[in-house]
Parts: C-alpha cells; structure tokens; sequence
C-alpha cells in the first residue's frame, strides 16, 4: 500500500511538472504572440513618422557644424528608449564631443542571458552632392514603397530603431510574474554611437570606462544588412581600417610656374611618383614592404562560403557602380579580395589650383588621403608603421613629408560560425525570409565590433536589414518599408528564441561527465 501511493505521488509530481513545462512555453509562445500583435495594430504610420523625424536629423558626425544636430539626435532617443519602457535611459559623455546613449532592462527570468543592442545614430554627409538628390536628405519622404533620406538605412531604419520598437513591444503586451515588472526574455542594454561613421575615434576608452555597466553575454549589432528581401545573411567577419594623410612640401608659398617652373620640386608631380611606387602595375597588388606578412591564408572553408554566396560580378557589382570591369590584386576572385584581402586606397588627393580655368603656379604642397582595408592578423599600427617607412625610402627629392592620422582606425573583426546567437539569427531569418542565410564576411568596417571583442571579451552577431542597393553613403540613401516592418517582428521572434535557447542549454544535462557549459 505504501509503494502504491508513492507511485502514485510520483506520477502526480511528474504530471505536474509536465503541465508547469507546457504552460511555461506556452506563456511564452502566447507573450510573443501578444508583441507581435501589439505591432500589427499599432499600424505603419506610428513607425513611419518616428523614422521620418530621426532622419530629418543631420546627425553628420563629420562635420562641426552639425555636432548640435547630434546632441538633439541623441536627446530624441533617450526620450524614445524611454518611451519604450527601457530603464536608466541617459545620455554617456564620451572623451570627444559626441555621446553615447544607453538604457537597460535587467528584469528577465534568474539566469537569462544579457544582451548588448549596438547601433549608431550619426550619418555620412550629404549636403556636398545635395544636386545629385532627388529629394533633401534631411527632409525624408516616403514614396515608391522607400524612405528617402540620409540614414534612412545606415543606420536610422535598418538598425536602430526596429530593436527598440520589438524592446517596446514585448514591454507594452506582457506583464511579469507575480504582479512584477514586466519582463524580456533576455536582459538588455541598449548602446547607441554617435561617431561610428568617422572610425570611432573615442569608442575605445569608453569600452574600458563603462566595461562593468556593458558587460554582457553576446553584442547583437542593428548595424549590417541582408542580400536581399529574399535572402539573409549572417557576417562572419568585417575589415579593419586606418585612414592618415600624406603631405609633401616644397616651398614656403606657391611661386610662379613661368619664372620658377623647371627650377623646384613641383608637390603635384612628386606626389603622383610616390603614389606610384605603393602599388605594383602589373597585378595591382600593394608594393609597400611587408603589408602582406601577417594575412591569413584564404581556407577551404572561406571558400565553400564564397560559393555557397554564388556570387553574381555584373550583377551586384559592376551594373550598379556603372564600371566597365572589376580590377583588383591578381590571383584573386572579387569577393575573395572584397572578403580577405587587404587593400590600400587613395581616397582624397589635391594640389595646386582647383577651380574652373587655370592659374599657371607650381604649388608649395600637394596631399593625398588614403584609407587601408585590414584583415586578421593585421593592425592599424603596424600598417601605418609601414606606409610611413615607404614613404621615407621613396620619397622624390627636395621634398619635406608629413603623415597625419585622420582618425579612421579599427582592427578587423571575425567570429566563429557556430556561436548560439548565429544559429539563432539563423532560425529566425529562415522562417521570415524564406530561405536560410547564407555566411559572408564584408569588405566596410563596423569599429565597434573588434571593439567589444577587446574590451567585453564578447563576440558580436549582426542582426540588421539593410539592403545593397539602398545607397548608403550615397546620393538617394533609401530603405524599403517591407524591411523596415519585418526588422520589427525579426526583433521580437529573436528575442524570444534567444530566450528559449539559452534555457534549453542551461537545462541539457552534462556531457560526459563534464559540467554543462551555456556557450552564448
């Protein structure tokens, strides 16, 4: 009899804890449900108008002139992650002049993992090519199915504020336990830039300042793209970058090309010969001693990646560029370059007279600007240490050099393909776009990446929905609404997937005896 009720006590706590399983999932498919539902009735035009009101912000990180658009850029969001229903919402100086802004809410279940949502809210600068735009880049429209304006993709719409609105969502339809706050299924912090478009220059020292507040399990970028509507991606790696400026001299003043010419160092001519020498004609591959050392060899399994892309040249490369052909360091297809290669351009370069008609002087100086692409294993420092003894050794005679960094300084960024939030990200993209992504590595910079690997000892997963043929940087910068929506609901189901797997690898059992590890 007393065997007999104990089973009995054993089936009735196994029931028990079978039913407490099916009602915590099925809280919470139903929370999900109910944040999704929360977006589809609010409608597009609440979104549509707060997207339009960020852009019209000439947030232009660039340029002095703008940096009091970016403090009211900044104090737009603040109050917006606010709204939201996020915590501690305030604006971070950083050592320069533009600030960090972050909020956080740390009310998820015990032993859920934290988040760290990056995006940037500063812009490339577009009033220099404002004849080339069909409509002002900081007076955003909607038309065509697109938002017309700078940043309307990098980073406005693609990244920054469909996390916040997913982060709203699930606040604003859920409610905690036990009469608590309202809880995400994952803690998160909210970290949003203001100088990524020019390199980061302070985001370094502000890591190793604010690193207790950051800390945090795995960075979910808002900041990338997809190949397309149909096809996502996920980014396995992104370049490194150093931007300085080479200045050659030769005179105290510009002096007169009829009386002088022939009889000093002309700065232009000079320039274009030191130019010359960094590159190798015959396969335009960088000739500057020692800039290929520390480059990884291409693998296998790179270039399994590279054909899974499938990769159409014409298509994604040339039509859009207008170029006739592609033309890069021999030896190597276009995305094997563009993905693990390094390069080295000039970017900017003047001398003498610029404007209309002719002014007959040989000038006292001549400039060129030039922007270097990094890959593992290379640094910004060894690079520049490069450039700067090929400059020594080849400088033409009678002239005085002068080599100025320009603030464009990153290391480049690669994580491994398995890490749980990729395969996430993967499983969410699968079921809203259709198809599962393809991994790729990309040839821009995104600073903050190597960034949070430094100083958070974390890896970065890039969950954003920009599109290549948005024009970012670009006269006409536009994104499609389409992309715009989905990021919303991208946002809400990867929380929740999140949420569910790390607590399903927190609760697997040991693994040959070991302790179980919650890899994130």
């Amino acid at each position: 009899m007393v065997r007999h009720i104990s089973w009995l006590a054993l089936a009735l706590v196994a029931t028990l804890l079978l039913a407490s399983t099916f009602a915590g999932a099925s809280q919470k498919t139903s929370r999900k449900e109910a944040a999704l539902r929360f977006i589809a009735e609010r409608g597009d035009e609440p979104y549509n108008s707060e997207l339009l009101q960020l852009v019209a912000y000439p947030s232009v990180s660039a340029l002095p002139d703008n940096h009091g658009d970016l403090l009211a850029a900044a104090g737009w969001l603040q109050r917006r992650l606010a709204d939201a229903g996020l915590e501690n919402a305030r604006i971070l100086p950083t050592q320069g002049l533009l600030p960090v802004v972050y909020a956080e809410y740390l009310h998820a279940p015990p032993g859920a993992p934290t988040a760290l949502v990056y995006g940037h809210y500063d812009v490339q600068p577009a009033m220099d090519t404002l004849p080339l735009w069909a409509s002002h880049p900081f007076k955003p429209e909607i038309r065509g199915g697109r938002f017309w304006g700078r940043g309307a993709s990098d980073d406005k719409g693609s990244g920054v504020l469909p996390p916040v609105q997913a982060l709203e969502a699930i606040l604003k339809s859920g409610a905690g336990g036990g009469g608590g706050p309202p809880q995400l299924p994952i803690n998160i912090k909210v970290m949003l830039e203001g100088e990524e478009e020019v390199g980061s220059p302070h985001l370094d020292p502000f890591l190793a300042q604010h690193a207790d507040l950051l800390a945090c399990d795995y960075v979910l970028s808002a900041d990338g793209g997809q190949i397309s509507e149909t096809q996502p991606s996920l980014s396995l790696g992104l370049r490194g970058a150093l931007g300085l400026e080479v200045e050659l001299v030769t005179a105290a003043t510009d002096v007169h090309s009829g009386l002088a010419g022939g009889a000093v160092q002309n700065p232009g001519r000079a320039l274009a010969q030191l130019l010359a020498s960094m590159w190798h004609a015959g396969n335009h591959s960088v000739a500057i001693k020692g800039f290929y050392d520390n480059v990884r060899p291409i693998t296998q399994e790179d270039r399994d990646d590279i054909l899974a892309y499938n990769y159409d040249e014409q298509k994604e490369l040339l039509t859009p560029l207008g170029a006739s052909e592609a033309v890069g360091e021999a030896g190597y297809t276009t995305l094997e370059r563009l993905w693990h290669r390094p390069t080295l351009e000039v970017v900017g370069m003047g001398a003498g007279f610029q404007g209309e008609g002719i002014k007959t002087i040989v000038p006292r100086r001549a400039f060129a600007k030039l922007a270097a692409r990094l890959v593992p294993d290379q640094t910004p420092a060894e690079i520049e240490a490069l450039i700067e003894a090929h400059v020594a050794d080849h400088l033409p005679p009678a002239c005085n050099a002068s080599i100025q960094l320009l603030g464009f300084k990153a290391h480049p960024y690669t994580q491994p393909k398995e890490s749980l939030p990729n395969r996430v990200a993967a499983k969410v993209l699968t079921h809203l776009m259709g198809n599962p992504p393809k991994f790729v590595r990309s040839g821009a910079t995104i600073p903050a990446l190597a960034a949070f690997q430094t100083h958070l000892n974390v890896s970065t997963t890039v969950f954003a929905f920009g599109l290549p043929d948005s024009n970012m940087h670009a006269p006409n910068e536009n994104h499609p609404l389409s992309m715009y929506r989905l990021a919303r609901r991208a946002w809400v189901e990867l929380l929740f997937e999140l949420g569910d797997a790390a607590a399903a690898a927190a609760a697997a059992p040991p693994a040959d005896g070991q302790p179980q590890r919650n890899e994130l």
